[in-house]
């Protein structure tokens, strides 16, 4: 995987656990006027891929957690959860220790992927909840085989004991059920006349299709209480969980729904239930898709307010970290929700994953990690590139009382064409180089024959392997093509299958259907052309399962001789 040349170290790498403070280096200027969150800065960088952060206060200390140790996303024996120690509310962090699986370097079958670290107080221990996964890029977590995985702290998260597996779930029919643990919330209410405290958690299945609410009285021992949504094309997956009422007898979460494609928006769906939480309304919509969210509620000042922050989505499959405010009844099923964009913090590429540690009164250290800022790559690239954690300071009394909307969705639109350059003058074969906008480096190649018969021409395109540049799969043909007298035209391949060793970044033996893959095209020379692409992938055959190709851009030059370029650049 790419990494980068030179980056900033704000905290060294450890092998045990380190002793000086480290002030936090690299950051960018700090606002003339203060803002809700201010003062961002990079806490720590390695040049790996850093990423799910985790906050918690314990008296004078802050524990900052996250997930480290690998180039990417993939999961792999190689991640570890960090945690770090603030002892001057977040303006300096120290190493602490980490926490690994106990995978057995004679059997690596057995290895396991450590992620989504969450920190819970329980009386003097300190647990921490993680998900665990089988190596591997998973497509919707399907095979992931996910196990909730617990580590335990008697010394306030100085030392550890090994993960275990926490929560095992038999169906129905006797099959085992993988859930990933993802938001623990705790409730504090009043039963027989007593004062209790049950700890709840919201997780996703294997496969993306339903989020369930589970409980337990001691962090330890787990019981299925609840499904809140179940729908195989909403994708439902990452899910927040708050309690409200005089009694804490009213439920409220925020559903991730990946169904708009796989890398593009989509929705949040707002839940809502009773004590016993056994039912749950899921009515009410809105058109952000809050990825690795959180939720801070603010009841200070008379009147309740609810500050999320989370992934923002934007055209092209760009990504940024934004901080939101929710303002209506959340707690009423047939209530108004109104969505408000506060500030969009400094992030691109593979991003979001907050946390929050309060520092008094008004005041929260916030945590996020991000792709380098300064690079912009599109979602899926950063997801196996670098990426740094980041801190900032939250002010909460400085949240805007007037309310601007977020963006509307916008299409991803491909650069303008060029001026065309006249019909080509002969046929000929030429090498494409096609940049996929989810990736637009990770290119793919076709080997591009036209044939011209008077006014009209016919034209082919031969998938290529990408290293030695070998034809894979059948070529697609089309045939009584119209060129522009500018240069210009337009090809619909319409349905075709994409050979898996087409485009191997995918690192899976299943061909990807093109649905509606269609060429707009213009010539540039006598001899070559240029131009984008519009379609989408089809994973499985639904909405969700898509990938959109919409602002993808090729390029083609003519083949001299027996010897192929390297690659084309798109459209000038």
């Amino acid at each position: 995987m790419k990494k980068r040349a030179s980056f900033v170290i704000a905290v060294l790498l450890f092998s045990g656990c380190g002793s000086s403070s480290v002030e936090p280096a690299g950051n960018p200027p700090v606002p003339a006027e203060p803002a809700f969150v201010n003062n961002p800065r990079i806490v720590y960088s390695d040049g790996l891929h850093s990423e799910n952060t985790e906050m918690l206060r314990l008296g004078d200390r802050i524990l900052l957690v996250f997930r480290g140790g690998e180039e990417g996303q993939t999961g792999s024996a190689r991640a570890r959860i960090m945690i770090f120690e603030s002892r001057d509310d977040g303006r300096s962090f120290v190493p602490l220790s980490e926490v690994s699986m106990p995978n057995d370097p004679d059997d690596p079958d057995d290895d396991r992927d450590i992620r989504d670290p969450k920190l819970v107080r329980m009386g003097d221990r300190l647990l921490l909840f993680c998900i665990s996964r089988k190596p591997g890029f998973s497509y919707r977590d399907l095979f992931g085989e996910a196990w909730l995985v617990r580590a335990e702290s008697a010394d306030g998260g100085r030392t550890w004991t090994d993960p275990v597996r926490s929560f095992q779930d038999i169906g129905p029919f006797g099959t085992e059920v993988f859930w990933g643990f993802w938001r623990f919330t705790r409730r504090t209410y009043r039963a027989d006349g007593q004062t209790r405290e049950t700890l709840y958690a919201t997780a996703y299945n294997d496969g993306d299709i339903a989020v369930g609410l589970f409980a337990s009285e001691d962090g330890v021992h787990w019981r299925k209480h609840a499904t809140i949504i179940s729908n195989y094309h909403d994708v439902p997956s990452e899910a927040e969980l708050n309690f409200f009422g005089d009694n804490s007898e009213k439920a409220v979460s925020l559903v991730r729904l990946d169904n708009q494609g796989i890398l593009e928006d989509g929705q949040t769906v707002v839940c809502t239930s009773r004590e016993p939480f056994l039912r749950w309304t899921c009515n009410r919509r809105f058109e952000q898709r809050f990825d690795g969210p959180s939720w801070i509620v603010d009841q200070s000042g008379g009147r309740t307010r609810h500050f999320v922050f989370a992934r923002k989505h934007l055209p092209c499959t760009y990504k940024r970290t934004a901080a939101y405010e929710l303002r209506g009844d959340l707690t009423d099923a047939g209530a108004p929700i109104q969505v408000c964009e506060i500030q969009e913090l400094p992030s691109s590429g593979d991003t979001a994953y907050t946390a929050f540690a309060p520092l008094g009164g008004d005041r929260y250290l916030l945590s996020w990690y991000s792709s380098p800022v300064d690079l912009e790559p599109a979602w899926l690239e950063g997801q196996f590139s670098p990426s740094d954690i980041w801190l900032a300071d939250l002010d909460l009394s400085l949240a805007p009382d007037t309310c601007t909307a977020p963006e509307p969705e916008a299409p991803c639109r491909p650069p303008p064409l060029p001026v065309g350059a006249g019909p080509l003058a002969a046929s000929g074969r030429f090498l494409t180089t096609l940049s996929p906008v989810i990736w637009p480096a990770q290119s793919l190649f076709f080997l591009a024959e036209a044939t011209l018969k008077g006014p009209q021409f016919d034209l082919s395109l031969q998938p290529l392997e990408p290293e030695g540049k070998q034809p894979v799969g059948d070529p697609w043909v089309k045939r009584g093509l119209a060129m522009a007298a500018d240069g210009s035209f337009t090809v619909d391949f319409g349905t075709r299958t994409l050979p898996s060793e087409a485009y191997p970044v995918l690192d899976s033996p299943i061909p990807l259907n093109l649905k509606k893959f269609k060429l707009e095209a213009r010539t540039t020379s006598a001899d070559s052309f240029c131009g984008s692409v519009t379609g989408f992938a089809e994973v499985l055959p639904s909405r969700s399962d898509r990938i959109h190709l919409d602002g993808s851009t090729f390029g083609a030059v003519p083949i001299l001789g027996s010897t192929l370029p390297d690659s084309v650049g798109a459209c000038p």
